[in-house]
């Protein structure tokens, strides 16, 4: 394999030589969006979970931040809910005729 590469034109082989400075840049994007996701993945259970408490009733106030949230959250979960009620009534139409 290293024979290939030697045999290569200098200006392919540099192009296809890897320098540790970009392979760490490329794992510290791929780790920094794996972080992201988890937060965003975190915050919507965090929300979900102050969604449930105020349905409840042992809500606590709230900034102005969150319920804009917990509003998106809720349209969401709206949102899903009427989906798969749509595909239940589209089934169970197609399974009628």
């Amino acid at each position: 394999m290293l024979s290939k590469f030697k045999e290569m034109p200098a200006t392919e082989q540099r192009n296809r030589t890897v320098t540790q400075e970009s392979l760490v840049r490329k794992r510290r994007a791929k780790v920094e969006e794996q972080l992201k996701r988890l937060r965003e993945k975190n915050r919507r259970k965090e929300l979900t979970q102050v969604m449930y408490q105020n349905i409840g009733g042992n809500g606590n106030t709230m900034k102005k931040e969150d319920l804009n949230d917990l509003s998106w959250l809720i349209d969401q979960n709206l949102n899903a809910i009427d989906n798969r009620l749509h595909m239940r009534i589209e089934s169970y139409v197609l399974q009628e005729k």
